[in-house]
């Protein structure tokens, strides 16, 4: 009995010891949880309670512990601006401007940008200056806008001094001053600009307001490389394959083609791929060399448009395809390349990829011809001496082959030698026919 009774008052104080422990765990767990969420629905307004209306306003600006929202930005601004803030009368004015939670209005963000820029804010005197060099606001004026750059820049605003800089490279609005221009890009050259570090390296290799220096570029050009700029890293690149001012070092020059490259320098696709596709210091790659290849056509590279072209009719690299090869050839003729002219004059003549069409033939063939390529001047030539596609016309013919021959074409030289002998287009001139023949035959 005594045993049935200690059992049971065991259990009795484990069921009340886990009662407890319930109450004083779970329970609790359950009242924090609780409290969590109460403190995430009121975190937004603890936040801002310990707040300025200036801090308040560029948190909901930037959505910095807080959902980001223009408009209650705005509202913060104005409670802001109205004790005279500078720095929410400048925030104002971009929210207007960029109409960010606000319809756009320039008047209203230009009247901000003046009143931030009579309380000295330099970026405001800069955006100033923006406005009267653009003249998308107001009437264009270079005068106003060097002197509000000028304010700017005396308190160090490094886009200012940018602008400065090369208003007076360029002769935007003043007459080209490189020892100015010098003065400011270095300014903002040392505040870590990669822009004004890459225009000071052109001057030093052009010796525009300072003496050749090729050393001095490659300095400048790294410094500009170090922060990710693509001109920098493109300009570095070519200095270190030619070993210019300082030592060759392919590799290295590869490293920074191929970075350029791969943030969209199109000069630098370019590059990368003749780099793979003659294998310059690495196998050669079609597959890799397509792709930057294709990469600087999409941005209107004329030479990798033809390649990627050429590489499509060939199947180098990428799968063969006869219409994606053509629509890159359009792309460069519709640059005037003579080249790309010929190609699709040549392609509509063989019909080997379409189906021949001479009127298209001579077409390209014409363009090309008048900007003097000479295998298409041979080609248009040989349409109108057999009236292939146009009619035959001997005179035309002569004036083609003509042009062809003074460049050099064997094949020019001897047709034209024998016009000369039959009289076709030209009186008949033995003598001079046969030297053009002779010609043919013995030109190296």
């Amino acid at each position: 009995m005594y045993q049935t009774i200690l059992i049971i008052l065991i259990a009795i104080c484990i069921i009340g010891i886990t009662f407890v422990i319930y109450k004083k765990f779970f329970l609790r767990r359950q009242i924090n949880t609780t409290r969590d969420h109460k403190y995430e629905e009121d975190a937004e307004s603890v936040t801002l309670d310990v707040s300025s209306p200036m801090e308040k306003g560029l948190m909901y600006f930037r959505g910095d512990s807080v959902p980001q929202n223009y408009v209650k930005a705005r509202e913060f601004f104005e409670k802001a601006a109205a004790n005279g803030h500078v720095q929410a009368i400048l925030y104002l004015a971009i929210t207007y401007y960029e109409g960010l939670g606000v319809p756009y209005d320039d008047q209203k963000a230009l009247s901000y940008f003046e009143e931030a820029a009579k309380k000295g804010n330099a970026k405001a005197l800069f955006a100033l200056g923006r406005i009267y060099i653009m003249g998308n606001l107001v009437t264009q004026d270079y005068d106003k806008a060097r002197e509000y750059f000028e304010l700017s820049a005396r308190q160090g605003e490094v886009d200012a001094l940018l602008n400065l800089g090369m208003m007076y490279y360029e002769g935007v609005g003043v007459s080209k001053d490189y020892t100015k221009a010098r003065v400011y890009l270095e300014q903002a050259a040392y505040k870590g600009v990669p822009q004004a570090q890459n225009s000071l390296a052109y001057m030093y290799i052009d010796a525009k307001g300072v003496e050749r220096d090729l050393e001095k570029a490659r300095e400048y050009f790294e410094l500009s490389a170090r922060q990710g700029n693509m001109q920098g890293e493109y300009n570095l690149a070519l200095m270190l394959w030619n070993g210019e001012g300082g030592e060759q070092d392919r590799a290295k020059a590869r490293g920074y083609f191929e970075k350029a490259a791969c943030q969209g320098e199109m000069n630098a696709q370019y590059f990368m791929g003749n780099v793979y596709y003659n294998g310059q210091g690495t196998p050669k790659n079609h597959k890799r060399a397509s792709y930057f290849y294709e990469k600087a056509a999409k941005q209107g590279h004329v030479q990798a448009q033809n390649l990627i072209a050429s590489m499509y009719a060939e199947g180098e690299g990428v799968s063969k395809d006869y219409q994606q090869s053509i629509y890159w050839y359009e792309k460069a003729a519709s640059q005037n390349d003579m080249q790309a002219q010929y190609n699709l004059g040549y392609i509509y003549l063989t019909g080997q990829i379409v189906k021949i069409d001479l009127d298209k033939a001579y077409y390209w063939f014409k363009k090309s011809a008048d900007q003097g390529y000479m295998l298409a001047q041979f080609n248009l030539g040989v349409m109108y001496y057999k009236g292939d596609g146009i009619a035959q016309d001997f005179n035309a013919a002569v004036d083609y082959f003509s042009k062809a021959e003074a460049q050099g074409h064997l094949k020019s030289s001897f047709i034209l030698g024998k016009m000369y002998l039959e009289g076709q287009g030209v009186p008949h001139d033995h003598a001079k026919g046969m030297a053009l023949i002779e010609k043919s035959y013995h030109k190296s």
